[in-house]
């Protein structure tokens, strides 16, 4: 399957039949942008759309595939019940792989509180969450909807103000950083004990460990930065956004990376993952903006497809 040239196909027949993008997506239950980015080869209708789209268009899911018209012996040899098995086969393999790689990340988050010390309900939380998750995607199955219309842009970017605030409110607890002291035993031996400090707390960047504080700022400047993106949206100030939150991203995880497991918490666990999920987000409403330039205005294609 090639995308552009089933992209330029549905532009082709669309336009054949005096339909807009908008009268298009309305037809099928996705929004225009959907339409768009289909036409211009950025992506391909889901599975369980090709067969009301193939109506609308007057044309058959084999010949949407290929991209172009077929004879009446091809479609016969290539009917359109042998391709949607075909797909939905590669779909559910996909599902499956996808619930395997979670599980398998669940169960090391859980075992992972049998080798750290410290407060690990998060780790737990998190192992729990994603074997969820691999249940969901491996046994769930959802009517074939449009991301874009699932989540807007608008929403995307309520979605990443959410994150950070979460984030926040972690790295604002005492039980995020953490520090290994080293501890005389009445025996004479060096044994160790573990505090847990505020991302805040100036203790930790004292002791050469300035990661959290760092993390902890950045985290608040992208606060105040996705609040006004909710507010008054920029293209330029979503780009921003998200490369400092990679930045903290990156910040966030650099203790575990130093100083080893002994610096690894539950709390920090959740404050990376509100980090990606804040970063998925404003990937989302980014790729969303780009369609938003021109809502209205519809990509011309070659007629020959």
């Amino acid at each position: 399957m090639d995308a552009k040239k089933t992209g330029s196909y549905i532009c082709l027949l669309r336009k054949q039949r005096g339909l807009t993008q908008a009268e298009l997506a309305e037809r099928i239950g996705v929004t225009d942008k959907a339409v768009s980015r289909w036409e211009r080869g950025k992506g391909f209708p889901d599975i369980t759309l090709l067969p009301p789209l193939a109506q609308v268009l007057g044309t058959s899911v084999t010949e949407l595939l290929a991209g172009e018209p077929m004879s009446v012996e091809e479609r016969a040899e290539r009917g359109d019940s042998a391709v949607l098995e075909a797909l939905r086969y590669a779909g559910s393999m996909g599902r499956k792989t996808a619930a395997v790689l979670l599980a398998v990340a669940g169960c090391f988050l859980l075992l992972t509180p049998l080798f750290v010390a410290g407060r690990t309900w998060g780790l737990r939380l998190a192992g729990l969450g994603l074997l969820a998750l691999a249940a969901a995607a491996r046994y769930v199955k959802l009517p074939g909807l449009d991301p874009g219309r699932l989540l807007s842009p608008g929403a995307a970017r309520a979605g990443t103000l959410l994150c950070l605030l979460t984030a926040l409110g972690l790295e604002l607890t005492p039980w995020g950083a953490v520090l290994n002291f080293a501890r005389p035993a009445e025996d004479g031996t060096i044994g160790t004990f573990r505090e847990t400090f505020s991302y805040f707390s100036l203790t930790p960047f004292g002791y050469a460990n300035f990661f959290p504080l760092m993390t902890g700022t950045l985290t608040a400047v992208l606060l105040l930065l996705a609040l006004a993106q909710l507010l008054r949206p920029r293209p330029g100030r979503g780009n921003a956004l998200f490369i400092l939150d990679v930045l903290a991203t990156a910040l966030s995880v650099m203790p575990w990376v130093v100083f080893g497991a002994d610096y690894l918490s539950g709390v920090g666990v959740g404050i990376t993952a509100c980090l990606v999920l804040a970063a998925a987000c404003l990937a989302l409403a980014n790729r969303e903006n780009k369609t938003r330039k021109n809502p209205r205005k519809e990509v011309d294609f070659p007629e020959n497809s």
